[in-house]
């Protein structure tokens, strides 16, 4: 009889962070093999040098696995799991450790111009020369169709996120796609480690601009959990603030592919309401993007508020919005069929969010709504991720209003002295994002953190394939990816 995963996990020893348990090496060779039939979801993957940790969505909350690394190698878990692909080939990047049975070796991060390999390893060796040019593999069947070989990032000379696509087009339709990463990649694992909790997260809140909030709120409950008398009042703020910026991120995203789609009435409304919240957001939370909005980066006792008349311009412009959306000859209709993300590959790779909501996946980590709200189509197209992102702002604009007007005010301010470990996790604008830290005296001494791009970008190939190169741009936003998030 096959054990449960949950339960397998459970059984080995309770660590200082709740919901985190060691395993012995049978133990996780065991769970490694009984995921193959589980729908246990995993969320990330990382190493902190001594063990390796698995994160893993029980519901609505996390339950985290850990082993011992032992001569540097640990059982991978991408041969059940596919999208622990990426996190594996970044632990080998940085750490050296090796995912035993990985289903992919290739380096994620190191580009081989890093001036050491494996630069958080105790001892990192220094790094070979540097090769003279990125170099592709095409396969064989791409190599015998002919056509042509296209790239698509910001080296082709378009403002792109940084990173690279290489696309084979024998005819008029993708055939081979190869993505390049590590381009966005900033050491931010090494630069946390020693900082002081302020300065952790003033360094959290920039990690991704288009998710800002989402990593504050999580590292702040990363924090709640590793010190239990910090965050432990800020579930109306962090409600609060991560309903504007979700807003505000869908808008951004709809008029963007409003502009691909040539549809004027659409953006230009779309963007005028995004700029009236960004001005909001500067006149009642002081920032625009909403940098440093929550302790213990932002300022405590402060109040954060938003007027009544922006929710009701807001409201009363998503009505034209959608209006505009579902009209004949509009985005709806332009954008059905391409970019599909079904549901039985929204799952294979961990998609969830807004994108495998409009797959049909369930789930949402916000507690105050329902797991299967939201359904406004699930065939997992450009127009289905479009619709969910619009119907999101109109539940946000009402969850807003439910504060009446009111201002929020600021937790309590974070004085952390002690040590400790926690994990944190929320649903960000496309997806969860997590966070967990070990405090030492006061000071992060190991951290890590992950969001929902990481999955988006291991599962681009399958996207793309079969597409014509004219929609890439479109299927691109329509995710929300974010380098900045998916390399840290």
């Amino acid at each position: 009889m096959t054990a449960q995963v949950p339960d397998l996990i459970r059984s080995g020893t309770p660590s200082a962070c709740a919901g985190r348990f060691v395993l012995d090496g049978g133990t996780w060779r065991d769970m490694v093999e009984n995921l193959r039939h589980s729908t246990l979801p995993l969320l990330g993957l990382w190493s902190d040098g001594g063990q390796v940790h698995a994160l893993f969505m029980e519901g609505t909350r996390p339950l985290l696995a850990s082993v011992a690394v032992m001569d540097g190698r640990y059982f991978a878990l991408s041969p059940v799991r596919a999208g622990a692909a990426a996190y594996e080939r970044i632990t080998q990047d940085l750490w050296g450790i090796e995912g035993m049975g990985a289903t992919d070796s290739a380096p994620w991060l190191d580009q081989g111009r890093w001036p050491v390999t494996w630069p958080l390893h105790d001892r990192p060796p220094p790094a070979p020369a540097p090769p003279e040019g990125v170099e592709f593999t095409d396969d064989a069947a791409m190599v015998q169709a002919g056509g042509t070989v296209v790239g698509y990032g910001p080296a082709e000379g378009d403002f792109q996120s940084p990173f690279h696509l290489r696309l084979g087009l024998p005819g008029e339709r993708i055939m081979q796609v190869r993505t390049r990463m590590g381009y966005a990649h900033r050491g931010l694992c090494a630069r946390m480690r020693g900082a002081t909790v302020a300065q952790a997260a003033r360094l959290v809140a920039r990690i991704d601009a288009t998710a800002t909030v989402a990593h504050q709120v999580a590292f702040a409950r990363a924090l709640g959990a590793a010190a239990e008398h910090a965050g432990a009042d800020m579930d109306d703020a962090a409600m609060f603030v991560s309903e504007l910026e979700r807003i505000a991120i869908h808008l951004d995203t709809l008029a963007t592919a409003a502009e691909l789609l040539a549809d004027g009435r659409f953006a230009i409304l779309a963007a005028t309401l995004l700029e009236r919240v960004r001005q909001a957001c500067r006149e009642g939370c002081g920032s625009r993007l909403l940098f440093d909005v929550l302790p213990p980066a932002g300022d405590a006792g402060r109040t954060v508020s938003i007027p009544m008349e922006v929710l009701t311009e807001l409201r009363t412009g998503c009505a034209t919005l959608r209006h505009l959306f579902w009209r004949p000859r509009g985005m709806a209709m332009q954008a059905r069929g391409r970019g599909i993300v079904p549901a039985d590959v929204a799952r294979r790779w961990g998609i969830a969010g807004c994108v495998g909501r409009a797959s049909g996946v369930e789930g949402d980590l916000r507690p105050y709504v329902s797991r299967s709200a939201g359904r406004e189509g699930t065939g997992g197209d450009v127009a289905d991720r479009l619709a969910m992102r619009l119907h999101e702002v109109e539940m946000a604009v009402d969850i807003l209003s439910t504060f009446d007007g009111a201002a929020v005010s600021m937790p309590a301010g974070y004085d952390v002295h002690g040590s400790g470990e926690g994990m944190g996790c929320v649903e960000g604008p496309t997806g969860p994002v997590w966070h967990w830290v070990r405090l030492a005296h006061g000071r992060v001494a190991a951290w890590w953190c992950g969001d929902a791009s990481l999955l988006l970008f291991q599962a681009l190939p399958g996207i793309l394939s079969g597409a014509v190169y004219e929609d890439v741009p479109l299927i691109l936003t329509s995710l929300g990816l974010s380098a900045a998030g998916a390399d840290l």
